[in-house]
């Protein structure tokens, strides 16, 4: 059997090369919120004008807006096992106080929320990731429990979170561990 290292294709920032204060402070602020975690901006953080940018936008989305953080964090929780991110899939934010048997839950194929509104959000956010061709039902159970302005919030934290969980895929980071992540370590990646 062989050993596969850790390479990724965007390294993280070591602490020494964090230069930026709003990009130290959005790395400290992600120590306690954990979604996404330190590891996250580290990499993004290879250019701090846009690692500040989409913390901004994230918060707005994520923590932010009308829509219960707790709503959006399960369904972010939904977007990365339907994507395949297991970086974000093993994230969850501490802020919204979920389960670890609905955090689990949530992969199952079949499984629903006991809570409607939260299964109206959860079918959208499976519909718009999969472009399942349910929009017409999907839309209309959006709409018994959610304004226009809270499905725009929706749509577009899905997207940013979709979007975020390709990066995270692509640039190699692996699963949180709470420690910047050398390279050249053994990873649980097979490449």
């Amino acid at each position: 059997m062989s050993i596969a290292t850790h390479t990724p294709n965007v390294s993280q920032l070591q602490d020494d090369e964090v230069d930026d204060p709003r990009l130290a402070d959005i790395i400290g602020r992600a120590e306690k919120t954990k979604s996404p975690p330190p590891s996250w901006y580290r990499t993004m953080g290879q250019n701090a004008e846009v690692a500040t940018a989409f913390a901004s936008y994230w918060e707005l989305l994520h923590r932010g807006g009308s829509v219960p953080h707790e709503i959006k964090e399960l369904c972010r929780i939904q977007i990365a096992q339907m994507i395949g991110c297991e970086f974000c899939s093993r994230q969850t934010s501490p802020l919204a106080e979920i389960s670890a048997e609905v955090k689990n839950s949530c992969a199952l194929p079949d499984w629903e929320h006991p809570d409607p509104r939260t299964r109206a959000a959860l079918h959208y956010a499976r519909t718009l990731t999969l472009d399942d061709g349910r929009d017409a039902e999907v839309y209309a159970e959006l709409k018994e429990f959610y304004t226009p302005a809270e499905i725009v919030e929706l749509s577009a934290f899905f997207c940013l979170t979709a979007g975020g969980n390709r990066m995270a895929k692509s640039w190699g980071i692996e699963p949180e561990t709470g420690d910047v992540i050398p390279d050249g370590v053994m990873s649980i990646h097979a490449r």
